[in-house]
């Protein structure tokens, strides 16, 4: 657990609390709160809420976040993203979805064949390729143009399989 030093009010070290106390005894769970105000500290929080979609957490010098005066001292800030970094988290995105679509194509090519569904060549024979067909235009909908975010992928359909009766 991380904890800095305060003097004057303003924050003069950061480090993990057994290395800038070696002489100190804490129990498991490290300082307390009264322990913390006795000997000048403040807890360090390295994390703040951001948006991931247009915004990001980058390091920055330890502060006392003097707008909400908590007990903490922060050692990042939350900025927007550049136009740059905001394509690029697009195009990752369109990408990973085409890779995505593509597998799931890829998975279900069995379905196509000409035999799989026609009686005369399979037995059991697929009774429900046009649902198959119908869920690979929708997929491939997506990889040949894939959006930034898929509201809602396509649903499997499940195999059914019908038997040719014996003569």
């Amino acid at each position: 657990m991380l904890i800095a030093k305060i003097e004057n009010g303003q924050v003069v070290d950061v480090a993990d609390y057994q290395s800038m106390f070696p002489q100190t005894s804490f129990p498991p769970s490290g300082p307390d709160n009264e322990w913390m105000v006795e000997n000048g500290c403040m807890f360090v929080n390295v994390f703040l809420p951001y948006d991931s979609n247009t915004e990001k957490i980058v390091p920055a010098t330890p502060y006392i976040d003097m707008i909400n005066p908590t007990q903490w001292v922060y050692t990042v800030q939350v900025e927007p993203l550049t136009p740059e970094e905001i394509a690029q988290r697009e195009e990752t995105a369109r990408q990973a979805n085409k890779a995505q679509a593509e597998s799931l194509l890829s998975a279900t090519d069995w379905t196509c064949t000409v035999d799989i569904n026609n009686p005369e060549y399979s037995n059991p024979y697929l009774g429900n390729q046009n649902e198959f067909l119908a869920y690979r235009s929708a997929v491939r909908k997506i990889a040949v143009n894939p959006p930034v975010v898929v509201d809602l992928w396509p649903v499997l359909p499940v195999e059914t399989w019908v038997d040719v009766p014996a003569n």
